[in-house]
């Protein structure tokens, strides 16, 4: 059976079918001489007889129907997996529209980025960088396939995978190198404040420990941009403060352009998740794989915040 030609098994099964070399010539669009030479030379590959010829036409001998009852079987079976490996090619073309928060590009943004572009050629990765609550109503609205955002506190409509819980911190601006205690709730909430309006998950997060620790809290500013909220607080004149994810400041902390103090509360937290729409993506290949690798990366990004906590602790 080395080296059958499975084009001869598929002109010998029409041949069958049609019960006869005319009809199976007109069938499959080749000519009666060449599809009877076809088949001789299969059965001469083969070494046995496998249609007996008549003025009626053609029928398999006992051989014949054997093969023809296997081959049936078994190109089914291939054309089944040339029809898959063509749908799986088609779902890993076209675009993915990942929704990132600003406070969480710097973990993964450059990974993903790279990941899609050296697994997947023809897919275009287009990102979305806004806050929680937005990008919420984004996926909602079938903008995104999925997210990487705060975990919501309302789901409904969408699926969750939570990957790691971070500290939320006190930023101000660059206050030297001393150490300072973590900072008490009542005591962040004397400060000139500024935080994100009540759309998004961060404000939701931090008003909802207050308000369970019995605490008032009212910011003296609402600003839905992190570049803008860290630049008024890197300018020492304002005065003013915010309540971040230790991760989303660390350059500014090594460039001695801000600080950061721990917040004694340990449900001052924030936990990523990759959140996306219930219904099924018609990119779910692709998708698949961004989450196993988003998973991958969420553990090397753990590890490393579990050494930040411990130098801000350490620090103040």
């Amino acid at each position: 059976m080395e080296g059958i030609d499975l084009r001869r098994l598929r002109y010998f099964i029409a041949v069958c079918e049609h019960g006869g070399f005319s009809r199976a010539s007109q069938s499959i669009g080749i000519a009666q001489p060449s599809l009877t030479r076809q088949i001789k030379l299969l059965e001469r590959d083969i070494g046995i007889s496998l249609i007996n010829r008549s003025g009626r036409g053609a029928e398999p001998t006992a051989e014949g129907q054997f093969l023809l009852d296997q081959s049936r079987v078994h190109i089914a079976g291939l054309d089944d997996a040339v029809r898959e490996v063509r749908q799986r090619s088609d779902k890993l073309k076209g675009e993915i529209s990942l929704g990132i928060c600003p406070t969480i590009v710097p973990l993964f943004l450059e990974d993903i980025r790279h990941f899609v572009e050296a697994q997947y050629h023809g897919v275009m990765l287009n990102v979305v960088e806004a806050y929680s609550g937005d990008l919420a109503n984004l996926m909602r609205g079938g903008r995104l396939d999925a997210a990487l955002t705060y975990r919501p506190s309302a789901p409904d409509q969408l699926d969750v995978l939570d990957l790691f819980a971070e500290r939320l911190v006190l930023v101000t601006s660059y206050a030297g190198a001393q150490v300072d205690a973590p900072r008490e709730l009542g005591d962040i909430s004397e400060l000139k404040l500024i935080l994100p309006s009540e759309i998004h998950e961060l404000r939701r997060i931090i008003d909802r420990v207050y308000r369970e620790r019995g605490i008032a809290l009212q910011p003296e500013l609402e600003l839905d941009s992190l570049s803008a909220v860290k630049a008024v607080i890197a300018d020492k004149t304002t005065q003013y403060a915010t309540i971040l994810p230790h991760s989303s400041v660390t350059r500014e902390l090594a460039d001695h352009v801000l600080s950061a103090y721990a917040i004694a509360d340990k449900d001052m937290t924030r936990t990523i998740a990759i959140v996306r729409p219930k219904e099924v993506s018609s990119r779910q290949v692709v998708l698949a794989a961004l989450i196993e690798e988003v998973r991958r990366l969420a553990g090397r990004v753990k590890r490393f915040m579990g050494s930040a906590d411990a130098m801000l602790l350490g620090q103040g």
